[in-house]
């Protein structure tokens, strides 16, 4: 038996502490003696079989905003049927157009199409 102060004298007030120790502190120390015999390995450096070196593919997450990038959402089709069709062709070969072949000239958007244009 030994102190837990010295391990010399022990006064006897103070408790004693068996010379067997604990049986956790005896899987430990043979854990470490096992890791003392045994060889340390080292990671083997991988061999490059390609001259050209590609980016290894990592985990891509779903894009989860705190905010919204823009504050007010988009008006939907800013092209309505006020926008493509400016005003009606007043001129004379437009009048011309309307007496004798029965045809509307109109002013109308240059990023219309035929189909918006007919649809307006």
């Amino acid at each position: 038996e030994f102190c837990a102060s010295s391990p010399r004298t022990c006064p006897p007030d103070q408790p004693s502490i068996p010379a067997v120790m604990a049986p956790k502190a005896e899987g430990k120390a043979g854990k470490v003696a096992k890791a003392v015999k045994s060889s340390v390995s080292r990671k083997e450096k991988k061999v490059r079989t390609k001259v050209r070196f590609y980016r290894p593919k990592t985990l891509i997450k779903a894009r989860d905003p705190k905010y919204p990038r823009k504050s007010v959402e988009s008006r939907g089709d800013k092209m309505d049927k006020y926008r493509i069709i400016q005003c009606p062709v007043t001129t004379e070969s437009a009048m011309k157009k309307i007496e004798e072949i029965n045809t509307l000239v109109f002013l109308v958007d240059l990023k219309a199409t035929k189909p918006k244009i007919k649809e307006a």
